[in-house]
C-alpha cells in the first residue's frame, strides 16, 4: 500500500510560517537558520521512522500471508478428510 508523502507538505507548511515567526523574533537571520535546521532534522527523522514502519509493516504482511496460506492448506486437508488418522492405541500388556 503506497502512502501519500505527507512529510514534504508538513515541511512546506513549517517553512511558510518562518517569516511570521522571525518577525516576532526581530527578524534574526540566525534564528531563521536555526529553526530551518531544526525543521530539516525533524523531517529527516520522521522520514526515517516512516521508512522503518513501512518495512515493519511489509514484514508483518508477509508473515500474515504465510500463516493464512498455512491455515487454508490445513483446513482444506481436514475438509477433504485427508487428515492422517492417528494409530489406534494398543491396550497395555500386563507385566509378567
Amino acid at each position: 500500500m503506497k502512502m501519500k508523502p505527507i512529510l514534504p507538505s508538513l515541511a512546506a507548511l513549517a517553512l511558510s510560517m518562518l517569516p511570521a515567526v522571525a518577525l516576532g523574533q526581530g527578524g534574526s537571520s540566525a534564528y531563521i537558520d536555526d529553526r530551518l535546521s531544526q525543521i530539516s532534522r525533524s523531517v529527516a527523522d520522521l522520514q526515517s521512522r516512516a521508512e522503518q514502519l513501512r518495512r515493519q509493516n511489509q514484514q508483518l504482511q508477509q508473515q500474515l500471508d504465510k500463516m493464512r496460506t498455512s491455515y487454508e492448506s490445513r483446513l482444506e486437508r481436514l475438509e477433504k478428510g485427508g487428515a492422517a488418522k492417528a494409530p489406534v492405541p494398543r491396550p497395555a500388556q500386563p507385566h509378567r
